[in-house]
């Protein structure tokens, strides 16, 4: 009844008020003394043991929110020591919810990373992001034993290290602000359960996992989690794209030769090839010709590290695939010639003296191509220290010319790493 009669008799003081500075104090002050009252209510009757988290943090929000001022223009005095009051109860219930909200935070923990029955093939690193002060804690259970690494990625330092474990229940106290690493191996496949999460002292961090953000970067061998995969290194075998002019065959009976040979020199270690060869009816360059080796390179850097299979040299998909489909030479519609592959000299040479028609010749049925327009392909080694890619123009009426860039592709290894930063 107090609390409706002094909201009550504001009211009536508020219409008749003639002061619009006035009116609008008064009208603040009602709406203010309403949400106190609530609050005050909600602290005498309320267990704050009982409350979630999200609870909680509503509570902090609303209280870290609460405020009150006035201005006292045109106020009665009974009405400006009504207002003082009012400051001060919010005052005082401010304090007492950011009390009992604070007394009760580090009682919940924050769950980074949970999972039932997770498959794991592979060693796998779980982030978070914590601040010095909080607490960590991981409890992982699997079928057979695992390896469990706990790093801050940071300072680069591993901090805690655990090997055939089945069950891993612990906890770190955070010395530092940073990004940590829960690292699981499960060294074969097998199903886990694991909840990584952690204690704070701080409100904010109630209200969600701060992002955290991975990227793999290329690394030396020795440098910091490097893991190593299959890759590739790929050197030019010409230093200038071959430039050809493949006559007509009416042409070629009078002058020139409708016909062309080229020998790949294979490096040592070298396991394919990989070539481009652009036909066009007219002699005149492109901006693109010469760009084969550069632009190879550069979508390797891109896919790599894109969860393709870097390198399978034996079903050609893979890496080889993707950089042959993102670097497809220019096509002219009505150029076009065959290429035949032979991998002896002395079938080269019969080819290049036109001793017998090619396609009499033991050339390398997989890998050459008969009517082909520009394109570029991969041509496994095979044990051949040289490669003949041989041309011919079969047309009786048009010449042809070409642009033949050839890349050897050595296998090898790569290390990366993985960055984390916070989103």
């Amino acid at each position: 009844m107090k609390k409706i009669f002094l909201v009550f008799s504001l009211a009536l003081a508020l219409c008749s008020c003639v002061s619009e500075t006035a009116k609008q104090t008064l009208k603040h002050y009602n709406e203010v003394y309403v949400k106190v009252d609530e609050l005050e209510t909600l602290l005498q009757n309320t267990d704050f043991g009982s409350l979630s988290a999200e609870e909680v943090v509503g509570l902090y929000d609303i209280a870290k929110d609460l405020s009150y001022s006035f201005n006292p223009m045109d106020l009665k005095p009974e009405q400006i020591a009504a207002c003082e009051l009012l400051k001060q109860r919010v005052i005082n219930v401010r304090s007492e919810l950011l009390d009992q909200t604070r007394s009760i935070i580090n009682e919940f923990r924050v769950h980074a990373w949970e999972f039932t029955d997770k498959l794991m093939e592979e060693t796998q690193a779980f982030p978070v992001y914590l601040l010095r002060g909080e607490k960590l804690y991981w409890k992982i259970k699997a079928q057979r034993p695992v390896g469990v690494k706990i790093y801050n990625s940071d300072s680069r330092q591993l901090i805690k290290s655990y090997t055939g474990k089945t069950s891993c229940n612990d906890s770190l106290a955070i010395q530092n602000t940073a990004i940590y690493l829960v690292e699981v191996t499960p060294n074969e496949s097998q199903y886990l359960d694991m909840d990584i999460c952690y204690k704070s002292n701080d409100v904010q961090r109630l209200k969600g996992v701060a992002p955290v953000m991975a990227e793999d970067i290329e690394c030396g061998a020795k440098d910091f989690r490097a893991k190593k995969i299959p890759g590739i290194t790929m050197v030019k075998c010409f230093e200038e794209p071959r430039k050809f002019t493949l006559r007509s065959q009416l042409k070629s009976a009078f002058s020139g030769s409708s016909k062309a040979l080229v020998a790949v020199q294979v490096p040592e270690g070298a396991t394919d090839i990989l070539y481009s060869m652009r036909i066009s009816t007219s002699e005149s360059d492109r901006y693109s010709d010469g760009q084969f080796h550069d632009n190879l390179g550069s979508t390797y850097k891109k896919i790599k590290f894109m969860g393709l299979p870097v390198y399978e040299r034996s079903r050609g998909t893979g890496i080889i695939a993707s950089l042959l489909d993102d670097n497809k030479p220019y096509r002219e519609e009505e150029a076009y010639c065959s290429m035949y592959v032979f991998r002896s000299k002395s079938v080269a040479k019969q080819f290049q003296d036109g001793t017998k028609p090619a396609s009499q010749l033991a050339y390398d049925v997989d890998y050459s191509t008969v009517g082909t327009q520009s394109c570029n392909g991969r041509i496994p080694v095979n044990g051949s220290k040289t490669i003949y890619l041989a041309f011919e123009n079969e047309r009786m009426r048009y010449s042809n010319y070409l642009w033949v860039e050839v890349e050897a592709v050595t296998s090898g290894s790569i290390y990366y790493t993985t960055r984390y930063t916070l989103k």
